[in-house]
């Protein structure tokens, strides 16, 4: 397990709940609050039913539309779970719901220190009183 150092407090990486990417927690300055990112620093992945469709789910999506009707005239099929899985799939492109905000599947245990005080009071990363950083901010 990796461990990350976020001022002195240890943050050890833990699994995805729906993705295998390893996370660690990282000080969010615009919420406020610390999230959970991956080794790239993204904080969202591609849900794994549709994973395997990147980088280019749009051609996808295309194959599926030429498979849902084929031949003409008489001779005319509609494959319909062709059709039903081009409609599922072009719903959640169009409303981008083929991503997830990383959530880890288990909370680590935390082992380390209590937060850090500053001003009189608890902090997490950055303190509320006077502002001041008391976690390292990760590296852009």
């Amino acid at each position: 397990m990796k461990h990350t150092e976020h001022g002195d407090r240890p943050v050890t990486s833990v699994a995805c709940s729906l993705c295998p990417a390893l996370l660690h927690r990282e000080a969010d300055p615009v919420t406020d609050t610390w999230v959970w990112a991956d080794d790239a620093g993204q904080r969202s992945g591609a849900d794994p039913d549709v994973a395997h469709l990147q980088p280019d789910p749009y051609a996808h999506l295309k194959a599926l539309g030429e498979r849902c009707v084929t031949g003409s005239g008489r001779r005319r099929r509609v494959d319909h779970a062709a059709a039903a899985e081009y409609t599922m799939l072009k719903v959640r492109l169009e409303t981008r719901g083929t991503f997830h905000e990383h959530s880890p599947a288990e909370l680590p245990a935390w082992d380390g220190p209590p937060p850090p005080e500053h001003c009189g009071w608890p902090s997490g990363w950055r303190c509320r009183q006077c502002g001041a950083a008391l976690a390292l901010e990760r590296a852009a």
